[in-house]
């Protein structure tokens, strides 16, 4: 079995022939940087921030914005200075149901009194919040064609 013993002797040689060279060198792989072959005009700004990575996603938040929260809180607002506005005689809706006419509603104070039949006899308070629609009255036309 001595034929087995060299050949394996020479694999062993020829790999540290090969590999420990390469493993010498390997660390200067990483220090070594590519030289420009020239100088590069500078880009534009506008292509330089069209490349940057985070152009999409400021895009994205901004149309998030636009589509989704500036509307709702447009909404909320117009609806807060609607219900503040409430006075006597306003003809308004639950979000329970309720229909009826404001009887009192103090501007210091977050509850409202609706009547809900004509005579007056049936009186509910109810929160501010809890108005949902406050319907318009319509002009009477006084003059008929």
């Amino acid at each position: 079995m001595p034929h087995l013993y060299f050949a394996n002797q020479m694999r062993t040689q020829s790999v540290r022939i090969v590999i420990h060279p390469l493993l010498q060198f390997a660390p200067w792989l990483f220090l070594a940087e590519d030289v420009p072959a020239e100088v590069a005009e500078p880009k534009p700004f506008l292509l330089q921030l069209m490349e940057n990575p985070l152009f999409p996603i400021a895009g994205i938040i901004l149309i998030f914005y636009l589509t989704l929260i500036a509307p709702e809180r447009r909404r909320k607002a117009e609806e807060a200075k609607r219900i503040a506005a409430i006075k006597k005689n306003d003809r308004v809706i639950t979000n329970g149901g309720l229909h009826g006419t404001v009887v009192s509603a103090p501007s210091d104070s977050d509850v409202v009194t609706i009547r809900l039949d004509e005579s007056g006899t049936i009186r509910v308070k109810v929160s501010r919040w809890a108005l949902t629609v406050i319907e318009e009255k319509k002009p009477k036309d006084d003059a008929k064609d």
